[in-house]
């Protein structure tokens, strides 16, 4: 229309834009279509009587700033009236034209109507709609049948037989169309299969353990910790006198016949136990009888439930009546001021135990086993916590096997720390009978192994055993069979023994009774039958580090006694005191002699024994005796076992540090050889430590054993420990062990143990003493 116009008005053609403008008149939504000027005045319209008039005032969806917008950017300008329903546009015609009648006319102004057109697309648009939902509702209805006969329905089904697992009318006859529950179905029925399964062990392991618990005849107990509702057995009740109805089942029923004397110390080991300060609940304890007398239980448990924040729920344990063992040790736990444990046992009645065991095994044609049990460092801890909680801890310590053996023969004590078991039916073959008798041993030193809790105070106690195993058909009177098995003994304190030993005939030829070692170590100073020699520690380069100190004891009748024999039996007894001071006082003469020769003196390393050390005056004593004799503590080296941390680990840390200000070294003998925490370490500078003697037996032919010297070696050196080596016996071990960067080196190779004039000799000269390889 615009180039109609344009060419219209070049031409003079005005009847062409009447006919034009009349043409589009005929579209009846052609609500405005008009030519005007630049002033806005219609010099053609649609509609003939808005001629000649303005456009402002006669035309209502008209904007005159529009129009010039359109003219000053001479571009078409379109927009929709949503008010007005209606499309304006504003097209602006050719300006530059050489006639002067086309500065007339500069635009053209329609409004076109939408409003049919916008009800029309409205009504298809609805149609539409109606056709496209009604066909989705048909299609979801099918969807959702679908769904509910492939998905719904079987898993409705297979939830409702889900709830029913446990029970006989489980059912899972399902049809299942899809792939995914047919898995389904077949998983609930494979959990079927193994609920079943898992219930029938249940049920079996349940009545195995009733069985287990009714064999032992041990009284059950199930504490729930929140409501204080305590279940407890009838053979529980029965225990303590009562009929299976009596007793509610209320904590009160076990605290209120707990002995006034043992409360106290029974809810703190408790109370202990769940607060997590102890691995485990475990007491010797007094129970009211209903005829009003108490006896003696053995008492254990163990935390089985937890809340979500870790707090303990409920406690299942048992009892054990050992009120007969108990009473057979002759403990007196009712007086505080006994006069300790004393071989008290009636030898007689063992003695005819041990003729009835004979005479069983000759008849039955088995083997019994005589273990003899004794407790490792006992008199140690004994000195250390004083003598009424030892009498405990021997207390626990016999219900603890009471409780665990009775069943396989008679356990009784005799002596403060051995206690014997006598056990029968080990079978008809001797070999058999020796693996299940070393078995049961081993057993044995497990159970005392587990720790023991006295007083608040965590205990840990070893024990050696010997072992005789017999048929009966010998005869042998008691007394030779507990000789036997203290023989065996002898040789299980032996390193390599693994704690455990078994009497051969000719261990008789090597032991001597301790019982007469007892009794003659009384007399070996007075009669100058003990010696020292001192055996040199040589460094890398051959010179002399230090020298060890040892004791020797030669017997008129017996020769040569072992120091590991001696020492031990001196350990028993109060000897140990007199011969370790009687080797200080000796030590301290030999340097004084040195040094009124100028002698480069080096120092004297002499071994003190657990139980000596830990003695209240012990400090006190030595420090008298070097400051008497005028020598420098400097010159002194106290060599200190590991199991001085097993009782008091604080106490002996602050003894060896007070001993270490005073000026006097401390060395640990046996490092690594796993009696002491290496936490209980911290705090302490040891002048030397010596490597265990048990890291060298296969050093020349297990690369693991080299290996794990190294390690240990290693580990002392990060904590500044110079680390010496002994009883290095030949070239190939001192080749190894200078590989693994140890820093003194001691034994046979180096230099045998030598006499005082050796010694004076070898310190006086300062010979090297040569390590090389």
């Amino acid at each position: 229309m615009s180039h109609v116009i344009e060419s219209s008005v070049m031409t003079q053609d005005f009847e062409r834009i009447e006919q034009e403008v009349a043409l589009v008149s005929t579209d009846q939504n052609m609500m405005a279509y008009v030519i005007l000027d630049s002033a806005s005045d219609i010099k053609f319209a649609n509609h003939i009587i808005w001629r000649g008039s303005n456009a402002v005032n006669v035309l209502e969806g008209y904007s005159a700033d529009k129009h010039r917008a359109s003219i000053g950017s001479n571009k078409p300008y379109v927009t929709v009236n949503f008010e007005r329903l209606s499309i304006q546009a504003y097209y602006p015609l050719n300006s530059n034209s050489r006639f002067s009648y086309s500065n007339t006319v500069e635009l053209i102004y329609l409004e076109y109507d939408i409003a049919n057109l916008l009800s029309e697309a409205s009504e298809s648009l609805f149609k539409r709609f109606i056709e496209i939902w009604g066909l989705g509702a048909i299609v979801l209805t099918l969807f959702g049948i679908l769904l509910h006969y492939a998905f719904i329905r079987p898993l409705t089904q297979l939830s409702r037989a889900a709830k029913n697992i446990d029970k006989p009318d489980f059912n899972t006859n399902i049809i299942c169309v899809t792939r995914e529950m047919t898995t389904l179905r077949d998983y609930l029925n494979l959990v079927k299969g193994r609920l079943y399964r898992s219930q029938k062990r249940l049920n079996d392991a349940e009545q195995r353990w009733l069985f287990a618990v009714e064999g032992a005849r041990n009284g059950i107990w199930d504490w729930a910790i929140a409501t204080g509702d305590v279940f407890v057995s009838d053979r529980w009740k029965e225990i303590l006198g009562y009929q299976h109805y009596e007793l509610d089942n209320d904590y009160s029923v076990w605290e209120s016949r707990l002995h006034r004397d043992d409360k106290s110390q029974v809810l703190n080991t408790l109370q202990n136990y769940i607060n997590n300060q102890h691995d485990e609940y475990e007491s010797v304890h007094r129970l009211r009888h209903k005829d009003g007398r108490y006896i003696w239980v053995l008492d254990r448990g163990k935390i089985v439930e937890w809340d979500e924040l870790g707090r303990p729920l409920r406690i299942i344990g048992t009892i054990t009546d050992v009120s007969g063992d108990v009473k057979s040790q002759r403990i007196s736990v009712d007086k505080p001021n006994h006069n300790g444990l004393t071989d008290l046992i009636n030898r007689e009645v063992l003695a005819d135990q041990l003729y009835d065991l004979q005479v069983l095994s000759r008849k039955s044609g088995q083997f019994s086993a005589l273990l003899m049990i004794n407790l490792d460092n006992f008199k140690l801890i004994n000195d250390a916590l004083g003598r009424q909680l030892g009498d405990r801890l021997l207390m626990q310590i016999a219900a603890r096997l009471s409780g665990s053996f009775s069943n396989a023969g008679t356990v009784a004590r005799l002596g403060a720390d051995e206690f014997v078991i006598l056990a029968k039916n080990f079978g008809h073959d001797i070999d058999q009978a020796n693996k299940r008798a070393l078995a049961l041993a081993s057993e044995v030193r497990q159970l005392i192994g587990r720790g023991f809790t006295i007083s608040e105070q965590n205990l840990s106690i070893t024990a050696r055993i010997g072992l005789v195993v017999f048929d009966g058909i010998e005869s042998l009177e008691p007394q030779v069979l507990l000789s036997r098995a203290d023989s065996a003994l002898e040789q299980a304190k032996d390193s390599r023994s693994n704690g455990c030993a078994i009497y051969q005939p000719d261990l008789d030829q090597q032991h001597v009774q301790p019982i007469k070692l007892q009794s003659e170590l009384k007399l070996a100073i007075h009669n100058k039958q003990m010696s020292l020699v001192y055996q040199p520690v040589v460094d890398h380069a051959g010179q002399l580090n230090s020298v060890e100190v040892l004791m020797r004891w030669y017997h008129p009748q017996f020769g040569y006694i072992s120091p590991r024999k001696f020492i031990a039996a001196a350990e028993v007894t109060d000897y140990i005191f007199e011969i370790e001071l009687w080797a200080l006082d000796q030590v301290l003469l030999l340097i004084n002699s040195l040094l009124q020769t100028n002698a480069n003196v080096p120092v004297m390393s002499l071994n003190i024994s657990s139980r000596h050390f830990h003695q209240d005056h012990f400090a006190h004593v030595v420090m008298s005796r070097i400051s008497a004799a005028h020598i420098s503590p400097k010159l002194l080296q106290f060599e200190l076992a590991e199991d001085i941390f097993k009782v008091n680990a604080d106490v002996a840390k602050n003894k060896i540090i007070e001993l270490q200000d005073y000026g006097i070294n401390i060395a640990m003998d046996d490092f690594g050889g796993g009696s002491c925490g290496v936490h209980q370490l911290q705090g302490i500078s040891f002048s030397q430590v010596k490597l265990a003697a048990v890291y060298l037996e296969e050093i020349e032919y297990n690369p693991e054993t080299f290996n794990i010297v190294n390690a240990v070696v290693e580990f002392a050196n990060k904590l500044n420990l110079p680390v010496v080596a002994k009883q290095i016996e030949n070239k190939k071990q001192l080749n190894l062990l200078t590989h693994a960067k140890c820093t003194g080196f001691q034994g046979y190779i180096i230099s045998r143990p030598l006499d005082q004039d050796d010694i004076t000799q070898l310190i006086k000269t300062q010979l090297s003493l040569s390590v090389a390889p």
